[in-house]
């Protein structure tokens, strides 16, 4: 049994908020922290080749996206030297770069000159 399915076993047989139950914070933070961790579901966690194969694409273009000098990175979780990505953040941040794309001006193309002799 290897690595991931262990964890996520484990990440399965976690009783989801029952370590958080109860809480109560005035903090935004702390309390989107909170909803974000309930909302999690062990199902929606993916590897970076999940991801890619997923969206079609390359698994280095994930990798690229998840780097910090990237302008717009793909929010991911960060597990040591693992990453995983909640597919639910993916799918958000796929749909903010959909609307940003449909929101930019787009230069106008000029007509190709003449080519004069």
């Amino acid at each position: 049994m290897g690595v991931l399915s262990l964890l996520l076993k484990r990440a399965m047989a976690y009783p989801i908020g029952s370590a958080f139950s109860g809480t109560e914070t005035t903090d935004p933070v702390k309390q989107h922290i909170l909803n974000t961790h309930l909302l999690l579901s062990p199902n929606n966690i993916l590897t970076p080749e999940e991801v890619a194969a997923r969206l079609k694409v390359p698994e280095s273009w994930v990798y690229e996206k998840t780097r910090a000098r990237c302008r717009n990175p793909i929010p991911c979780l960060r597990l040591g030297r693992y990453i995983r990505f909640d597919w639910n953040a993916v799918i958000r941040w796929l749909t903010l770069e959909a609307e940003k794309d449909a929101h930019a001006k787009r230069p106008s193309l000029s007509p190709k000159r003449k080519l004069v002799r």
